[in-house]
């Protein structure tokens, strides 16, 4: 594998603003508005995310680990596949495509008609979602380097607008008392299980610099690294979301699902025109989170294709490096699972769906370190 710095065109901050941008996205303004009315208190909310970020930070220390023992793109993917064989690897990488990078940019852009149609009352949000999706799929095909450098743009604006978000939150006084006494027999539960599942979307994304390894300058030292800085900064911010969202309408006040807590908390908090600018500035984070799961998705399709698990015709680049093949197909299955969870009338039936078989196909990586350390002890 080169090593040439001109064939590795990604650094560690690149790295980093990847697993920042992925992680940050529809989850973290949705998943909580559609569980928290289930728990008993605002603590357990809290221990929710809390325990969904520890989970994230054990995996990215051990993918790190391994990552830097064998870094390639590919991801669980490429771990499995080296770990398990073939068949192990084709079958992961196929469910987490699928799975994890079309069912995402399904909900999010869905997530994010959600949204546009605040503004435009008669525009479906299936349409909105297409045509985002059409949009930004033709401008990666334009370039790999140009899309990274709108990534790195999007994820700097995306931190701004979720730091001002906490900041404006906790200057406001909160609604009502926040409840912060934790209900231990809630912790095992069902409903408790289920919040997990769906916060844990929102936590997907840690492992997204493992999936462009091949990419990574000096990544022994660079993956790990971006992996638990990245990982651990969105937990803080996740935690510090939450509270606001809490503080805008406290677990004792919600009377059922909220389709959208982040718009919902800047409608209590702010002024109208305060929660229409906010409004702008979660759409902008949401296509964001489309732009970079659009090129990590493709990413992974083209190195099984390089890998003979795909038709190598997934795995060409256009003269940019762009893998415009595997984006144009990535795109047409976005769509088509768009119109088919709008018509189902229920987006959100589509995290269960990504959170449990991609959590199976992750552990099975993470426990790879321990067979790799016993298979291959000379590794470093």
């Amino acid at each position: 594998m080169s090593t040439n710095s001109s064939d590795r065109p990604l650094g560690l901050w690149s790295a980093t603003a990847a697993v920042v941008a992925t992680m940050i996205g529809a989850g973290i303004f949705g998943a909580t508005g559609g569980f928290a009315y289930t728990l008993s208190t605002d603590a357990n909310v809290l221990l929710v995310w809390l325990f969904c970020g520890l989970l994230a930070l054990t995996g990215a220390l051990s993918l790190g680990e391994l990552g830097s023992m064998y870094p390639k793109s590919g991801g669980c993917y490429a771990y499995n596949r080296h770990l398990y064989g073939e068949t192990a690897g084709y079958l992961s990488g196929v469910l987490s495509w699928f799975l994890a990078f079309v069912g995402a940019l399904a909900y999010i852009t869905l997530l994010l008609g959600y949204h546009i149609q605040q503004f435009v009352p008669n525009l479906p949000p299936a349409a909105v979602a297409s045509i985002a999706t059409i949009i930004l799929t033709a401008i990666h095909c334009f370039g790999f380097r140009e899309g990274n450098w709108m990534n790195n743009a999007f994820t700097i604006f995306k931190i701004g607008v979720i730091l001002s978000f906490i900041v404006a939150g906790f200057y406001v006084p909160p609604q009502a008392e926040l409840n912060y006494s934790v209900n231990f027999s809630g912790i095992i539960s069902a409903p408790f299980a289920s919040a997990m599942i769906s916060a844990g979307f929102a936590y997907l994304g840690w492992e997204t610099a493992t999936w462009i390894a091949g990419d990574l300058r000096n990544p022994q030292k660079n993956l790990p690294r971006s992996l638990v800085a990245g990982t651990a900064f969105v937990t803080c911010l996740y935690l510090l979301l939450n509270i606001v969202f809490l503080r805008a309408q406290p677990v004792a006040l919600m009377e059922g699902e909220i389709k959208s807590i982040g718009l919902n908390a800047a409608k209590i908090l702010f002024s109208g025109n305060v929660s229409i600018w906010f409004n702008c500035m979660i759409i902008v984070v949401l296509i964001s989170s489309t732009s970079t799961i659009l090129m990590i998705g493709a990413r992974l399709l083209a190195t099984m294709a390089k890998d003979g698990q795909l038709p190598l015709s997934l795995a060409k680049t256009n003269a940019r490096k762009a893998p415009t093949t595997a984006l144009l197909i990535q795109g047409g299955l976005t769509i088509i699972f768009v119109c088919a969870a709008s018509s189902h009338g229920n987006a959100d039936s589509v995290l269960v769906l990504i959170g449990i078989p991609t959590t199976i196909i992750m552990a099975s990586a993470i426990a790879g370190v321990m067979i790799l350390r016993q298979r291959e002890p000379d590794t470093k």
